[in-house]
C-alpha cells in the first residue's frame, strides 16, 4: 500500500535514487531513435524498493518483471526477489540487475534501509515567517510534552527541519526563535503513514 507524501515531506524527506544509465550510450552525434529493448525503474516502497522491468518489441512495451531472473551487485547490501522486490540490509549503493530472454540491463542505486517506514517514524516541515511568509533559519524545534520529550532539531537555512527515529503518539512541540514568540503545536505521529507539521512564528513587539 502506497502513501502520498505531502509537499513539504516530498521536499524534504524524499530518498533518491541515485542512478546511473543502464547501457552504454553511442558516441556518435546522433541520439538513438530506438527505445532500448529493456526497461528498469525501481522505485521506494513500504518495506524497501520495487523494480519492474519493460521489454520493447517492434517498438510496444510490455511489463515483464515477473517473468525477468533479479540479482544484485552486492547481497551484502540489498537482496531482489523473483517479483523485482529489493530488500535493503544496510544502506550503501548496490546494482540492481534483470535479464530477460537473452538480454540483460542493470540500474545503479544508492538505498536505505527501512523503506518508507523509515519515514513514517519521522516528521519534517517548513516555518514560517507569519506576516511575510518568509521561511526562518535557526528556529528551535523541541518536543515538550509527551512522547520523544527531549529531542530537538533546528531549521535549515532554507527553513526545514527533519527528525526520525520518533516514536510514534502525541506529544507537543515548541518553536522558538530570537525575535519572535514561542509557539506550541499539538501534534500525533500515527506511524504507519507520512505526515508533516509546519509552523508560523509571529514577530515579538
Amino acid at each position: 500500500m502506497r502513501a502520498l507524501l505531502t509537499a513539504a515531506t516530498v521536499a524534504i524527506l524524499m530518498t533518491s535514487l541515485a542512478c546511473s544509465g543502464d547501457r552504454s550510450q553511442s558516441s556518435g552525434p546522433t541520439a538513438p531513435t530506438a527505445l532500448p529493448p529493456l526497461n528498469i525503474g525501481c522505485g521506494l516502497d513500504v518495506d524497501g524498493y520495487q523494480c519492474s522491468l519493460s521489454a520493447v518489441t517492434n517498438g510496444v512495451s510490455r511489463e515483464v518483471t515477473g517473468l525477468a531472473t533479479w540479482s544484485t551487485s552486492d547481497t551484502n547490501v540489498a537482496t531482489v526477489n523473483s517479483v523485482g522486490f529489493v530488500t535493503v540490509l544496510r544502506d550503501g549503493q548496490v546494482a540492481i540487475r534483470a535479464s530477460y530472454q537473452g538480454e540483460s540491463t542493470f540500474l545503479t542505486m544508492t538505498v536505505e534501509a527501512g523503506g518508507l517506514r523509515k519515514y513514517y517514524r519521522a516528521l519534517s516541515g517548513w516555518v514560517v515567517d507569519a506576516e511575510t511568509e518568509t521561511k526562518l533559519a535557526g528556529v528551535s524545534v523541541a518536543f515538550v510534552a509527551g512522547s520523544n520529550v527531549g529531542r530537538t532539531a533546528q531549521t535549515g537555512p532554507d527553513g526545514a527541519y527533519q527528525i526520525y527515529d520518533l516514536q510514534p503518539g502525541t506529544f507537543t512541540l515548541r518553536f522558538s526563535k530570537a525575535g519572535y514568540r514561542s509557539a506550541d503545536y499539538p501534534f500525533t505521529l500515527p506511524g504507519d503513514r507520512l505526515v508533516g507539521l509546519d509552523a508560523r512564528l509571529t514577530r515579538s513587539p
